[in-house]
């Protein structure tokens, strides 16, 4: 049944996207011929800027509306009417938790491959200068790489930590959404708090933390990232197993 649910959402997702997805890759392959052509005619060349701004515009739009998607599939059958239905499939509340939050991984996992991989077919990301930043600064290539796993990772764990303020908002009778928004507080004080944890620790290892060289700042900050990034992977964890509980105890469903 979990597979079915994971199928199922899906497949509401590609129903919801494929026409962005389609129409983003339609004009961008337009743009990738017009650029083939601006050798021929100058008319081209402005086919082509024409089509090269539209195919990034719509890179954005299928990410931004990739990412709504997932929640407001999630609010819609766990939350609203159509979760009387959800909450009675015969599996636990916490397998169609986890259904939910790997479709929507599946989703975001998809959509930041679409983009990367359109924003390198169109020259926007030179694959070849980036690798060739590894022999001019090792340090620096390295802290980029740990950075941009950073930031996907912490796309991930905004899903789990969404989820996870949704269900604690809707454990109450009244004003659901006032406590979503404390719960985005509280996550932000602990994220905080983490990171200032995060430094002390660094600082501690490396007393020097603040006078490094110009030359090292790279090498230096490399601890402060990869603690970071363990501590993010355990808030999205974290944030998992608060949301299990109050689907599994605390949720009110409501009508409308």
């Amino acid at each position: 049944m979990m597979k079915k649910l994971y199928k199922w959402d899906l497949i509401h997702f590609f129903n919801q996207l494929k026409w962005i997805v389609l129409g983003t890759l339609f004009v961008t392959i337009l743009a990738v011929i017009f650029e083939a052509l601006m050798d021929i005619n100058f008319i081209w060349a402005f086919f082509y800027q024409t089509a090269f701004l539209i195919s990034i515009v719509g890179i954005v739009v299928s990410l931004v509306y990739g990412f709504f998607v997932v929640l407001q599939r999630f609010y819609q059958s766990v939350l609203k009417d159509e979760g009387y239905f959800t909450h009675t499939l015969p599996i636990s509340k916490g397998k169609i938790l986890l259904s939910k939050v790997l479709s929507g991984f599946t989703l975001f996992t998809f959509s930041l491959l679409f983009a990367v991989g359109l924003l390198i077919w169109i020259k926007v990301i030179n694959v070849e200068e980036f690798l060739a930043l590894r022999t001019v600064d090792e340090g620096m290539f390295i802290m980029i790489i740990i950075s941009l796993l950073s930031m996907v990772i912490m796309f991930y764990v905004f899903i789990v930590t969404i989820y996870a303020a949704l269900l604690f908002g809707f454990s109450y009778n009244h004003k659901e959404w006032l406590y979503v928004f404390v719960y985005f507080i509280l996550y932000y004080a602990v994220t905080q708090f983490i990171s200032f944890i995060n430094f002390g620790i660094n600082y501690l290892i490396n007393p020097n933390l603040l006078q490094v060289d110009e030359s090292e700042i790279f090498v230096a900050l490399r601890g402060i990232l990869i603690l970071q990034l363990i501590f993010s992977a355990g808030l999205g964890v974290a944030n998992f197993y608060i949301a299990r509980y109050f689907m599994t105890k605390k949720l009110n469903l409501k009508n409308g």
